[in-house]
């Protein structure tokens, strides 16, 4: 659905493996609410660009960054197609409020 590149993180110790902050941007669903939470990551590969021009969208996609050794794509929201980075399941109370918050755009 969107077009990039993921790539290893260029970071002095991988895998990413534990609680981190995320930067959500304004108007976010998924993130009402919760946005100065940690979620739980486990990667070493990310994509750490965000690029859509000669696209048209009729709703541009909402980026959260996050970072680890560099800024990184931490989740995407358009409407109801949503992707994250971490993993909601382990993130505890965030986690779960997170996915009642995307329950809500379907």
């Amino acid at each position: 659905q969107w077009p990039g590149t993921v790539r290893e993180l260029n970071a002095p110790i991988l895998p990413h493996m534990g609680w981190n902050t995320v930067q959500a941007p304004t108007g976010s669903v998924l993130f009402d609410g919760i946005a100065d939470e940690r979620f739980y990551f486990v990667h070493s590969y990310a994509a750490t660009e965000w690029t859509l021009e000669g696209r048209n969208e009729a709703t541009r996609p909402l980026v959260t960054w996050a970072e680890h050794g560099e800024p990184f794509v931490a989740a995407v929201e358009n409407g109801p197609l949503s992707a994250t980075q971490f993993h909601p399941e382990k993130s505890g109370d965030a986690g779960i409020q997170l996915l009642r918050n995307w329950l809500s755009t379907l």
